[in-house]
């Protein structure tokens, strides 16, 4: 699984990773503060495909938030549309409305790094 200098986390499951990251330019060229962890960025129809630097057995939970530099963001929904982290290391963003140069989508990924129990 991911070979990286992870930090402890205090988690009741044994080998939890957490990526976090604000996704700009969404209105055009995608991309991630602080892009650790992200190999590439890619938007299709409102899609938002984030492709992982390491594989992982499994997504645990994730967490995207709408927000605007401007403080009106003018998507209304964003949604996990789809994950293959165990595989092709994807996870594909949904959202609903036209992406201003101001919107922003705050993602937060709970990442199972091994099968261990």
């Amino acid at each position: 699984m991911a070979n990286r200098d992870f930090k402890d986390v205090q988690a009741l499951e044994r080998e939890v990773k957490i990526l976090a990251f604000t996704l700009s330019g969404l209105d055009g060229t995608v991309a991630a503060t602080p892009s650790t962890g992200i190999t590439s960025l890619a938007e299709s129809s409102g899609d938002y495909t984030i492709t992982l630097d390491d594989k992982y057995s499994s997504l645990l939970c994730a967490q995207v938030t709408l927000g605007a530099t401007d403080g009106d963001c003018d998507l209304t929904q964003a949604h996990i549309n789809s994950e293959d982290v165990d595989g092709a290391k994807t996870v594909v963003i949904d959202t609903a409305g036209t992406a201003a140069a101001t919107d922003r989508l705050h993602v937060v990924l709970y990442l199972k790094n091994s099968s261990v129990t």
